[in-house]
């Protein structure tokens, strides 16, 4: 395969990833569970792991799944979907799980990663690549999966995003204002999972966590109402993506560990230049689109 096709498809994968997660992060970060946006990648690693560690005991699900991408998806969504309906079911109820115990959910997950990938070489591997963010060799097949699951879920959360911000952020209200609190919920979960979990499959919780989390965070340096920071977060996940895919093709970095240290340092800029007298004025231009 030419070597400039290869390059190709990683950059749409990066670019896709960039432009259409901050959408999911906004929820994680205005609803104030980013630790979230941290736990289920890696418990869908676990999932992955967990596939592995079948196939390498011969278990027969788990050899019926010949190809790596395929026990990368099923391993992620197997324990991704019913990890995050879990963790958050306690919404429904109008309480938080504390971060505390998400960090709890976190550490149990890398450990017992860890330890299903023991006396797997090949799982370790694969994993290793993954961690570093796989996109470099990410196929027709997963770049096609890839992009539709993150369009189809841009389109939901875009086209319901007041409903869901808001039930996520303030269910009180949403239920006094006649949402079905619950039933938003549930959908917001599914697919925030489905998203998530397949991005993880795909490029790796680094860059799954990476791109809920950054753009996000760099938009809000300079829009605090909910239009300008979803348009600004869009905008800076795709100038992350660019950057970072620079830097890894003349530097011969990893893909993943390059636009996520880009994405951090976008981030210390903007941080940086918002608080210029000039740019205040600007932001407070923004802030009234």
């Amino acid at each position: 395969m030419p070597e400039e096709f290869l390059f190709t498809k990683a950059l749409w994968a990066a670019v896709l990833i960039g432009v259409l997660l901050p959408i999911v992060g906004r929820h994680l970060v205005l609803g104030r569970a980013v630790l979230l946006g941290l736990a289920i990648p890696q418990i869908a690693m676990a999932g992955i792991a967990f596939v592995f560690l079948g196939a390498s005991r011969h278990w027969p699900w788990a050899e019926s799944l010949h190809e790596e991408s395929g026990k990368a998806l099923v391993g992620s969504l197997l324990f991704g979907l019913p990890g995050l309906f879990l963790i958050a079911t306690p919404w429904k109820r109008r309480t938080r799980i504390s971060e505390a115990w998400l960090a709890v959910v976190y550490l149990t997950s890398v450990s017992a990663t860890n330890l299903m990938l023991a006396t797997d070489a090949v799982g370790e591997t694969y994993l290793g690549d993954l961690f570093h963010g796989r996109l470099l060799f990410i196929g027709d097949g997963e770049l096609k999966m890839l992009g539709i699951t993150l369009a189809a879920g841009f389109i939901f959360l875009f086209a319901f995003r007041r409903r869901l911000l808001l039930t996520l952020t303030d269910p009180d209200y949403a239920s006094v204002a006649g949402l079905a609190v619950g039933g938003w919920t549930v959908a917001a979960t599914l697919v925030n999972g489905m998203v998530i979990g397949i991005t993880v499959a795909t490029a790796g919780p680094l860059v799954a966590f990476g791109f809920l989390v950054l753009p996000v965070l760099t938009a809000a340096a300079f829009a605090k109402s909910l239009r300008g920071n979803l348009w600004l977060s869009m905008l800076a996940g795709l100038v992350i993506s660019l950057a970072g895919f620079w830097l890894s093709y003349h530097y011969d970095f990893p893909l993943g560990d390059s636009v996520v240290a880009t994405g951090c340092v976008v981030l210390l800029l903007s941080r940086a230049v918002s608080l210029i007298p000039v740019f205040k004025l600007r932001k407070a231009i923004i802030n009234s689109w």
